[in-house]
């Protein structure tokens, strides 16, 4: 009986671990994408997503393009991206660099910078 109480408590601690350790990684994504990302494009274009801790943000670029979308981000650190204007929508897996002020977007091959 001791024993199956010590095995239950050890699952149960296990469990906790994980649960703690993914909400973490999800908050921790969540509060690194906020902010301004600049970036610059293949033609020279200079790229700015602006992402807003209350899910909205803004694209735009220095030829005058400028959209406003709303995103959500995966435990597994996904991104999807819906423009309000038109029905479109991006998503793709969001990587950061060791020190958080570097993020390359799975939907592009540009590396936008932390303003």
């Amino acid at each position: 009986m001791k024993r199956k109480l010590i095995f239950t408590l050890g699952i149960l601690l296990l469990f906790s671990f994980i649960t703690v350790n993914c909400n973490a990684q999800s908050s921790t994504n969540d509060q690194r994408i906020v902010g301004t990302w600049v970036g610059t494009s293949s033609s020279g274009n200079t790229i700015t997503w602006v992402f807003n801790a209350n899910g909205s943000g803004t694209y735009t670029t220095s030829n005058g393009t400028s959209e406003s979308f709303t995103y959500g981000l995966s435990i597994g650190g996904e991104i999807k991206i819906v423009y309000d204007r038109y029905d479109s929508s991006s998503d793709g897996k969001i990587y950061f660099s060791f020190d958080g002020r570097t993020v390359i977007f799975g939907f592009s091959d540009y590396v936008y910078r932390k303003k």
